[in-house]
């Protein structure tokens, strides 16, 4: 019977985004709320950025209804909170608030990064008081058991560090969203398999606002929309915390599953691994490691020729490869070297993207220079 409300929630998460998206998208019309083009951005004219602000409130009324049908009518009552620690999904709704609240002033008025990084501890910092925090690194580099005056600053650091990755992916149509998906589904597929309901169904919501989302951002045109930082922020934390709370908890109650921690974590490979890179290619020039420029795997893309939804496209396509092959993996390596295998995939993308680069440049300088012969 649970089968159900799992594929109930998220088709009544995508039937609130496509009702609500558009009233949004108009209110921001109104009130003169975009997303400007400057140089380092792709798109070429002003963009209503606030589509993020319903996914938190809508995954919360679609999860809240399908909870309360499935213990007003007791449905499964005993595995719907299988896996569930009640201070831990509080301390994710309290945390999660204060990266909306945060996002929707940033989208309204503007809020400084230093302001956004200390919620964003704050709110990392609750998850760790909850009992959700790094205990095991499950073998990883030969660690398993770490003690929380260790733990605790790395749960701190996955998590910013993941809600930033995601917050830096958005630069194109669909991206973010596509890989968000791509990894909600992932997840939302453990938890199931695991019987851990509740996780379950939120993912499923994610999925069914971001699948709306995702029509309105690439296709909308007259509704076209971005997700902004209320939508970057909650995302990113949402999946943070997720990955975090299969990888670590999931092995409590179910000790087979021990291997498959790396597959959640494999679904956000791409962003996670993209920040470090860009970081050091400014190092490398003398540049600001913290500065904005267009030198994310998707402006390389575009370098490379392809068009915004092509690259978007690959992207989530090569995303799907690193959940499929880890997958895979699991049941044959240990996760230490799943990770090693995951970065090394990851430079030959990029070896590969810079190829195509610099075939593009060099045959643009070759007609030049024939043009200028003429």
């Amino acid at each position: 019977m649970i089968t159900y409300f799992l594929i109930l929630t998220p088709l009544l998460a995508a039937a609130l985004g496509y009702t609500i998206i558009p009233k949004i998208v108009e209110l921001s019309h109104e009130l003169h709320i975009f997303d400007l083009p400057d140089s380092r951005k792709v798109h070429k004219l002003p963009v209503p950025r606030l589509g993020g602000v319903v996914f938190l409130p809508i995954v919360i009324i679609a999860v809240a209804v399908a909870i309360v049908v499935m213990l007003r009518f007791n449905i499964d009552t005993e595995r719907l909170w299988k896996g569930t620690v009640v201070q831990t999904f509080v301390a994710y709704l309290g945390g999660v608030m204060m990266l909306y609240i945060v996002g929707l002033y940033d989208d309204l008025h503007g809020v400084g990064y230093k302001t956004k990084f200390l919620v964003q501890i704050a709110a990392a910092s609750i998850l760790c008081v909850s009992g959700l925090w790094v205990s095991n690194l499950q073998y990883v580099f030969f660690i398993e058991e770490i003690p929380f005056w260790i733990g605790m600053p790395l749960t701190v650091l996955f998590t910013v560090y993941v809600t930033n990755a995601m917050n830096l992916i958005d630069g194109i149509d669909g991206l973010a969203s596509g890989l968000s998906i791509i990894a909600l589904s992932v997840i939302a597929m453990l938890n199931g398999t695991t019987g851990d309901t509740v996780w379950a169904l939120i993912s499923l919501a994610y999925i069914g606002v971001l699948a709306t989302f995702f029509y309105y951002n690439v296709f909308g045109n007259r509704h076209k929309t971005f997700m902004g930082d209320a939508g970057s922020l909650t995302l990113g934390f949402t999946l943070s915390f997720l990955i975090l709370h299969y990888w670590q908890l999931t092995p409590v109650w179910n000790p087979h599953f021990h291997n498959v921690g790396i597959v959640a974590v494999s679904t956000i490979v791409i962003p996670c691994l993209d920040v470090p890179r860009v970081m050091l290619s400014r190092l490398r020039d003398g540049r600001n490691p913290f500065l904005p420029d267009k030198n994310h795997v998707h402006h390389k893309l575009l370098r490379a020729g392809l068009s915004s939804h092509a690259a978007m496209l690959t992207l989530v396509a090569l995303s799907l490869m690193f959940v499929i092959a880890n997958y895979i993996m699991a049941a044959h390596i240990s996760q230490t070297v799943m990770l090693v295998v995951d970065i090394l995939l990851f430079v030959v993308m990029h070896l590969v993207i810079n190829h195509f680069i610099y075939k593009k440049e060099k045959g643009k300088q070759e007609y030049q220079r024939e043009y200028e012969i003429k």
